[in-house]
């Protein structure tokens, strides 16, 4: 691991807390690590009980024993060598990529364009998600983060265009001798262009051909909500790489789970109609729990 890299990383972000000389940060009242998952070894569970005792989260997880036995916890990842068309299996993955490099050209994109061109893509994905306008970051907060996070050099913005006019964006974070995909965002209206083929085609082309990283990575499991991007990548080429699921709650998070209302919100007959949001978030809790009790 470059310490250098992941130290700069560190000082680009905000609510950055230190463990064991590592970096985590909070992301959706979760405290993660920054670094890249293979990279992470054993964790001292104490310092990270100390560290949500100080912190906001509510839980903490990390992933272990990258590469392992196959598993219900799985990063999205491609470490295809010399990734091309022909080394993609899926026909139709190879036809959809084809038409989008016909249409779309990807560029790298500065800062201070980017916040301009992808704002209101990044906004019309917000609202399509129904989250409150009120809990969508103003344009200018917008521009504080990608900012801030960009005065890590490895911090790279990339943009599909169709006709000079931004259709889809990316973030990638170059660390550890890997990438990972932040925030990745598109227009529907030219998803007909298969402008999301063309965006993660070139992007995952580039890192690890001409980078050569060891991999390039969507992230992990999703279970907040059901989501198409997993088999999406599968066919683009990339494999689910299997792993150990730590988790630890936060001393108020545990009580909850102890007293049984965790489950047994979950079984109440409509909730999910009535509190959609909070009832996605227990659910997604619940299995979260069950998978790292099954190591």
């Amino acid at each position: 691991m470059n310490k250098s890299d992941l130290l700069f990383w560190a000082r680009s972000n905000t609510n950055v807390y230190w463990i064991d000389d590592s970096p985590w940060i909070i992301r959706n009242s979760m405290l993660l690590p920054m670094s890249m998952p293979h990279t992470v070894q054993k964790i001292n569970r104490n310092s990270v009980k100390e560290q949500l005792k100080k912190s906001t989260a509510l839980l903490a997880h990390w992933s272990t024993e990258w590469n392992s036995m196959e598993s219900e916890w799985w990063w999205t990842c491609c470490d295809l060598q010399n990734y091309d068309l022909e080394v993609i299996e899926n026909v139709n993955a190879r036809r959809a990529i084809r038409k989008g490099l016909t249409y779309c050209e990807v560029k790298r994109i500065n800062p201070q364009d980017f916040v301009e061109l992808a704002y209101p893509i990044f906004f019309k994905s917000l609202v399509s998600y129904r989250i409150p306008l009120s809990r969508i970051p103003s344009k200018e907060e917008y521009k504080k983060t990608i900012f801030q996070n960009a005065q890590y050099s490895g911090f790279e913005l990339w943009g599909v265009f169709i006709e000079e006019r931004l259709v889809g964006f990316s973030t990638c974070i170059y660390l550890d001798n890997a990438v990972n995909l932040g925030s990745t965002k598109s227009d529907p209206d030219y998803h007909k262009f298969n402008s999301n083929n063309a965006l993660f085609y070139h992007i995952t082309k580039y890192y690890i051909n001409e980078c050569k990283v060891k991999y390039i990575t969507n992230g992990y499991r999703n279970l907040l909500h059901q989501t198409n991007i997993n088999n999406f990548l599968i066919k683009m080429g990339y494999r689910k790489i299997y792993c150990r699921l730590n988790v630890e709650l936060s001393f108020k998070l545990s009580a909850f789970v102890k007293s049984g209302l965790a489950k047994n919100l979950v079984q109440v007959r409509g909730i999910e109609k009535v509190i959609p949001e909070q009832f996605a978030q227990i659910n997604a809790l619940n299995k979260l729990i069950q998978i790292s009790q099954s190591f």
